[in-house]
């Protein structure tokens, strides 16, 4: 039993945390969908998506003009069938000297050979040894089942040759290259920053550790920090070695790119290589040394039939040695993530947008421009941030902006409903529907929890009630009684109803209406507006009563006259009751006021004879103005009260070319 009671006071607890704080359920719902997406994202399910928009940033990127200090000599499929497969170590040395004799800085040769190709080892091995400026490509060993491959055995122990490993992405694209790797307590340089290293020893330029940060490498005034395993958008990537992301912001002409056929049949002036970085590698299909990148391609103007999305080895090399380049001499900055807690940060702010867009709560058409301003901010704001090299979430806060805005709107929206019906419960029967429309489009104002908020309003309050009703409750058979009594009660709410009134409550034959309730006037027009509807009203209830007292004498019915008292004051207003009976109440000494002036005894005999009797108060008959005839009936002191009060009569509407009120002492 104890058990039971605590889940259901708990329960309890929970619904009507719920059901009186709106702003906190939105909250709560906003922080469990940042929570489910950190979940997912952590988990490593939005890694595909969250590259993929990376990779579509990336080819979005401004470009820096064509980098005119590589030249790439390829090996394509002619120069294959013009000079065999692979090429001997004769005829590759050849190549190599009319390259060297253009003095370029720095010849990369991306080709694997670590064995002798005879005829011409000799003068290969010559060359190799007598020029520092070729710099040999290498595949780095990771064990001992995987020994890599070497470069000519001329090169063994210098630090002219360079691996041309690149990690690959599990979709098998390159997004990242590496500075250095090691095993073994050995560490290898990139065949890349070999030759860009190479290249800037003419600068001056050396690869040194950030004084700031000694485990960051510096390259130039740029600080290139190596990749972890959760940098931008992924997770648990192998971040062995020394990695950076590649920005592929660099191109290359076609016109820079030569064949091997062009070098040794003297196509290519020895003039166009001084102080180049030349690059010599295979670009035959049949070599299949090529890979898939993010960006379509990287050549300015690719030549027909490339495949789009794919670059061959030796032009990946190019990149890579464009974008170190840039490090030293432009002053670019590597493409990098933010610390986990920022990222995490800019997904709650998302989160929260999507909140605040939920809680505007304005029509479907301009909540759905709101969220595509949203999100064409968030994109906006994701590529100025890749645009600084800065890689953010993209798909992680899109999801976070659209299912927070959509999971708090329908929770809103079925709020809205309740409170609708409460709302509707407490008004529909009772006011006209264009009041019921504005109760509607203020419940901000009116509703919390669903529940009406108490407020402080000044209303005049309308009290009628049938003069010798007991005598004809006593003369009718129950039945008949109930049907005069509905059809009386009918036409007095339609009047109130068409004067803008709210009938508050029946009780046997007394009506209470409610002119300027519930929603407040802030203006003292307003509440002057409101005592002139309501006099304006009990005058219409009289000249109704007129008309039914006509077809009651022709149906044989008895016939009645009605006593009006009204008062506008300050009173306090809200709702009263539990989840199983709820109802809209007033309470102040205004409502007093308004019944005793109905039920005051004294009046003239003019009066008597009267359909009704219409006595209202100073504070009611100072916002009358003109338009009505006003009769003083002087000051009367009310049972239970302390002060008298100032009681006036209206007899009726003014005439048009009357002077307006007519106040006049009867007493």
């Amino acid at each position: 039993m104890g058990g039971t009671s605590k889940a259901r006071s708990t329960r309890q607890w929970v619904e009507g945390w719920a059901e009186n704080r709106p702003p906190a359920v939105c909250l709560l719902i906003g922080h469990l969908v940042l929570i489910s997406l950190l979940a997912l994202w952590h988990s490593g399910t939005l890694q595909t998506l969250e590259v993929l928009a990376y990779d579509h940033g990336l080819r979005g990127q401004i470009l820096p003009p064509p980098d005119d200090r590589i030249v790439v000599i390829g090996e394509t499929e002619t120069d294959l069938h013009r000079w065999g497969y692979p090429l001997t170590d004769g005829r590759l040395a050849q190549v190599l000297e009319r390259l060297a004799a253009g003095r370029p800085r720095v010849i990369g040769v991306d080709k694997y050979r670590d064995l002798p190709v005879p005829p011409g080892s000799e003068p290969l091995d010559h060359l190799l040894r007598h020029h520092p400026e070729i710099i040999w490509v290498t595949r780095f060993g990771h064990s001992a089942a995987d020994p890599g491959i070497a470069a000519p055995a001329a090169l063994a122990q210098t630090d002219q040759t360079g691996f041309g490993d690149v990690p690959l992405d599990p979709d098998g694209r390159v997004r990242r290259g590496l500075l250095f790797l090691d095993h073994g307590g050995q560490t290898a340089t990139a065949f890349a920053l070999a030759v860009a290293l190479r290249y800037l020893q003419a600068e001056s330029i050396v690869l040194q550790p950030d004084p700031q940060y000694p485990d960051q490498l510096r390259l130039g005034s740029t600080t290139v920090p190596p990749l972890s395993t959760d940098t931008g958008s992924y997770v648990h990537a192998d971040a062995a070695g020394y990695q950076y992301l590649l920005d592929y912001r660099g191109r290359i002409r076609t016109a820079q790119i030569h064949t091997v056929s062009d070098v040794l049949e003297g196509r290519l002036p020895p003039a166009q290589l001084a102080d180049k970085i030349v690059l010599l590698g295979g670009m035959a299909a049949s070599l299949r040394d090529d890979f898939q990148i993010p960006v379509r391609h990287s050549l300015v103007d690719p030549p027909p039939g490339a495949a789009p999305g794919r670059i061959t080895g030796v032009l990946l090399h190019a990149l890579q040695i464009n974008q170190l380049l840039r490090f030293a001499l432009a002053g670019d900055r590597p493409m990098r993530g933010l610390a986990d807690w920022a990222e995490t940060g800019w997904i709650w702010l998302w989160c929260m947008v999507g909140v605040g867009l939920a809680r505007w709560r304005r029509r479907f058409r301009w909540l759905l421009l709101a969220m595509t301003v949203a999100l064409v901010a968030l994109a906006g704001l994701w590529h100025l941030a890749l645009f600084e090299q800065i890689w953010l979430p993209l798909v992680t806060p899109v999801l976070g902006l659209t299912l927070t805005a959509a999971l708090c709107g329908v929770y809103l929206s079925v709020q809205d409903h309740a409170e609708k019906r409460i709302l509707m419960n407490l008004f529909a029967c009772h006011v006209a529907p264009e009041v019921a429309a504005t109760l509607w489009r203020e419940r901000q104002q009116l509703m919390n929890g669903g529940r009406l908020m108490p407020q402080r309003l000044t209303v005049t309050v309308l009290f009628a009630d049938l003069r010798g009703f007991t005598t004809i409750a006593e003369g009718l058979e129950p039945a008949a009684l109930m049907d005069w009594l509905n059809s009386y009660m009918a036409a007095m709410t339609e009047v109130v109803m068409a004067h803008g009134g709210l009938v508050k409550q029946y009780v046997g034959d007394q009506i209470m209406a409610l002119f300027g309730a519930p929603t407040p006037r802030w203006t003292a027009g307003e509440i002057a507006e409101d005592a002139r509807r309501a006099v304006q009203c009990a005058l219409a209830m009289g000249q109704r009563l007129q008309q039914l007292n006509v077809a009651w004498t022709a149906q044989g019915l008895p016939t009645v006259a009605v006593r009006i008292g009204i008062h506008t004051g300050p009173l306090v207003a809200g709702s009263l009751g539990g989840p199983r009976r709820l109802e809209y109440a007033v309470v102040g000494d205004t409502v007093n006021i308004a019944s005793r002036l109905e039920s005051y005894h004294k009046e003239t005999p003019e009066a008597a004879r009267l359909p009704c009797r219409l006595l209202i108060s100073a504070a009611t008959a100072s916002g009358l103005g003109h338009g009505f005839r006003v009769i003083e009936m002087g000051r009367v002191q009310f049972k239970g009260r302390q002060q008298d009060l100032m009681v006036y009569r209206v007899e009726g509407l003014a005439p048009p070319d009357g002077p307006g009120s007519d106040r006049q002492s009867v007493v």
